[in-house]
């Protein structure tokens, strides 16, 4: 019973992986686009990267990459969640 227990929780793991990667992808791009207006006040290096990372997400969904899409659109919002004092952000 333990035994298939396990089994059945790894297949479900294994099953919604990609589920959540695509979740992660489609959730990140829309919060991107929603605070999309907080682009015009920031400044230059750190605008370009949120751009860059927001144009690398859009890039890789559509071409089915659900993981990478996540990862860009998840750093892209925490540049615009958490910019330095100076603008500047670390780098990648």
């Amino acid at each position: 019973m333990k035994g298939l227990s396990l089994c059945s929780i790894v297949a479900i793991a294994v099953l919604a992986s990609p589920a959540f990667a695509e979740d992660t992808c489609t959730l990140g791009l829309q919060q991107l686009s929603d605070n999309k207006a907080a682009l015009t006040t920031m400044a230059s290096p750190l605008k370009e990267q949120v751009e860059e990372h927001m144009k690398s997400a859009e890039e890789a969904q559509r071409i089915g990459d659900n993981e990478t899409c996540g990862t860009h659109a998840e750093k892209a919002l925490q540049l615009l969640q958490s910019p330095s004092k100076d603008g500047g952000s670390e780098a990648d």
